[in-house]
């Protein structure tokens, strides 16, 4: 029954992926690309810990600690940089 859980929930963030992938694409300003990208390795995120929590195993903790990082720092520089477009 784990695999009809598993592959809804991995379905759905597909679904996700693919609308924010338009966004993405369509996105008319810098910062909704920016936001477009920070949710999509959210989704990326999720989906990691999906499998992980579907296999029961811990050896993608690092994966999603790694991820979550560059999520962040991607996160930073766009505010930095768009912050010092502003001044």
């Amino acid at each position: 029954m784990t695999g009809v859980f598993t592959w809804s929930a991995l379905a759905l963030l597909g679904l996700a992926a693919v609308l924010v992938a338009v966004r993405l694409v369509r996105g008319p300003t810098t910062l909704d690309r920016a936001a477009a990208v920070d949710v999509f390795v959210a989704i990326l995120l999720c989906g990691v810990a999906v499998v992980a929590a579907d296999r029961g195993s811990t050896a993608y903790l690092p994966v999603l600690l790694v991820l979550s990082l560059l999520g962040f720092a991607g996160s930073v520089a766009v505010a930095r940089f768009v912050g010092r477009d502003d001044r």
